[in-house]
């Protein structure tokens, strides 16, 4: 049997805030939604953040460190550069899913968009210091025409572009980033570009 450790109040907080964004954008979010949807009481939400700036602050850091986390985690996990580089370009595709969700743009494209925006350069940094030589399969990257650090950028964009202007399907854009990195392409019943 697994012990998992139960997540700290301040995490319960900060996800349930993430919630409330999705379903209501920031402007609507209240500390009293907040607090019922961590299912804590408004002293303790307040103990922890008192005020929402301080809130939607640690949401933004939070947010980073988790990107970071699952970047970690899936490093670990594939010592082979290029499946290192493969499982991070499914990671970009799908990893704001559960942080923006699909109707972030609907709900409130500034915050969305902002929220993007003020996320690419940590995630870039991250992304390039975890990935390290898996980048260099990028055949721009190899070649010196782009550094490791740009290759990271792009691959960012264009998983930040899945939220803006979705596809019908996201492994067809994940398709697409493999190609770009040099990986075989790992679509069923579709031959490489």
């Amino acid at each position: 049997m697994v012990m998992t450790e139960a997540p700290s109040t301040s995490v319960l907080i900060l996800e349930a805030a993430r919630r409330t964004i999705r379903a209501r954008g920031p402007e609507k979010l209240s500390m009293s939604a907040v607090a019922a949807e961590a299912g804590v009481s408004r002293p303790t939400l307040y103990r922890w953040f008192p005020t929402k700036a301080l809130l939607l602050g640690a949401i933004a850091a939070y947010e980073v460190e988790q990107f970071d986390v699952g970047l970690q985690e899936l490093a670990g996990r594939h010592a082979d550069p290029g499946r290192r580089l493969d499982a991070a370009l499914r990671y970009l595709v799908m990893y704001l899913d559960p942080t923006l969700g699909a109707d972030s743009i609907r709900v409130d494209a500034d915050f969305a968009l902002q929220s993007l925006n003020d996320s690419l350069e940590s995630h870039v940094t991250s992304l390039a210091r975890v990935l390290g030589d898996a980048l260099d399969e990028v055949p721009a990257a190899r070649s010196r025409q782009v550094t490791r650090e740009q290759a990271a950028e792009v691959f960012l964009r264009l998983a930040y572009s899945q939220y803006l202007v979705p596809t019908h399907d996201a492994e067809d854009l994940l398709a697409t980033m493999r190609a770009f990195a040099g990986l075989p392409s790992r679509r069923r019943g579709r031959a490489p570009a």
